[in-house]
């Protein structure tokens, strides 16, 4: 049986560079280098974008898994 899915969905896509992705970044080192942030803010924003991080890593696993089932031997 073959697959019906399109051949570029087989392989892991990066991240993409996208405005919201590089927002998390930008807001995690600008209270870095902030003296007036507050703990718990700070530590807000690396949780939001260590969790952007971590869910992109499960997407690209679970894209490698997926492309293993497709094969027909």
């Amino acid at each position: 049986m073959e697959s019906q899915m399109h051949p570029a969905l087989h392989r892991p896509v990066p991240y993409p560079a996208d405005e919201a992705f590089e927002n998390l970044r930008q807001r995690v080192h600008a209270l870095l280098d902030s003296e007036d942030a507050g703990r718990w803010e700070l530590l807000r924003a690396e949780w939001r974008y260590d969790v952007a991080l971590l869910t992109n890593d499960f997407r690209l696993w679970m894209q490698h898994l997926d492309s293993g089932f497709d094969i027909a031997k």
